[in-house]
């Protein structure tokens, strides 16, 4: 199974647009909609909020593409193998993009501190030192700014992490670098 992992805001609804265009089906409920910040849409499941209490719904994602964002991953039944496109974006536009989308919404949240990146970085990289003990996955980090500038070189990649054969062009025409919003200064 193809698990797209990353932090909120970090290019994993890019990843399951590319996936699904170039091949490989996204397991998505379609609750939440395109708007101005996903145009292409979320990708989603709200099962996957769930997976804790409930994961076998996972038994029909075979063969398709699901987002599972990074603090659900040990949530995954050991059974099953998967292959992990974690997505990896500079923090600051991680910050910058979430801020953005919340004040667009008046969440409150969007006032949030900006040290709470520091922990954030400590939760990826214990999120990265649990994958990599995991003997029932593989994964590969995708960071998402070369992604964008650089696809000729990541879409090979993907492909060969994947062991599929892919429509590499229509995943390369899946990427809109003005998408690539708020970038690191």
């Amino acid at each position: 199974m193809t698990v797209v992992s990353g932090m909120p805001r970090s290019g994993t609804s890019l990843m399951m647009h590319m996936l699904d265009t170039g091949g490989i089906p996204a397991l998505t409920d379609g609750h939440r909609t395109a708007d101005r910040h996903n145009p292409h849409g979320y990708f989603e499941d709200d099962r996957v909020k769930r997976l804790a209490q409930d994961s076998s719904w996972l038994d029909e994602a075979q063969g398709r593409a699901v987002k599972v964002i990074y603090r659900l991953l040990p949530h995954l039944p050991p059974h099953l193998q998967y292959r992990v496109l974690f997505m990896n974006r500079d923090l600051n536009e991680v910050y910058a993009s979430q801020r953005d989308m919340l004040e667009s919404r008046g969440d409150p949240a969007a006032e949030q501190d900006r040290s709470m990146i520091r922990a954030l970085a400590n939760e990826l990289d214990a999120t990265r030192r649990w994958l990599e003990k995991q003997g029932n996955l593989r994964f590969i980090e995708v960071p998402y700014g070369e992604l964008v500038s650089q696809a000729d070189v990541w879409i090979p990649r993907i492909s060969r992490f994947l062991d599929a054969e892919l429509d590499e062009q229509a995943m390369a025409l899946a990427i809109d670098p003005a998408l690539h919003r708020h970038r690191a200064g």
